[in-house]
């Protein structure tokens, strides 16, 4: 679990860096409308990236299922978290955008940006990532069997 926390840790240090220069040069330069979606989807490749990475060699040691099988599940089990990031940052993003309780406190568009990325990152972070990743990616599962199957069937 320890394992697992600086992992995440590592990862989100890469996903938020990338989120917040992304949303800070898309609001420099004007570009409103979707910048906190970009600004997400962006961050989630880097954070992505970074996780599986790691989590293959030191977390998890997922040595003992093929690489090709642990990228497929890694790729299917991070297209919803990436889903879940860009669209739940989004939503979020917009509700604290028109709260108007942090208009009263004063709170910058950059500070209800990082309030909605963070919220949402952890939720999903904690109730999708980490279980799908213990419990599936990273483990030799039934579904390996298939996609082993399919991944080294001749063409």
């Amino acid at each position: 679990m320890l394992k697992a926390m600086a992992t995440s840790q590592m990862s989100a240090w890469a996903d938020f860096i990338t989120s917040f220069v992304v949303f800070k040069v898309i609001d420099y330069i004007g570009a409103y409308g979707s910048e906190a979606a970009i600004a997400a989807a962006c961050g989630a490749i880097a954070g992505g990236i970074t996780n599986c990475t790691i989590n293959y060699k030191w977390t998890f040691r997922g040595n003992h299922c093929p690489v090709t099988n642990v990228t497929v599940k890694y790729i299917m089990v991070w297209i919803g978290s990436f889903l879940f990031n860009t669209y739940g940052t989004e939503f979020l993003t917009d509700f604290c955008l028109n709260f108007s309780l942090f208009d009263s406190w004063g709170f910058s568009r950059d500070l209800r940006f990082s309030i909605a990325r963070l919220s949402v990152s952890l939720i999903v972070s904690l109730g999708w990532n980490l279980p799908l990743q213990r419990k599936f990616v990273y483990r030799y599962v039934k579904f390996d069997s298939l996609l082993s199957h399919l991944i080294s069937r001749p063409r």
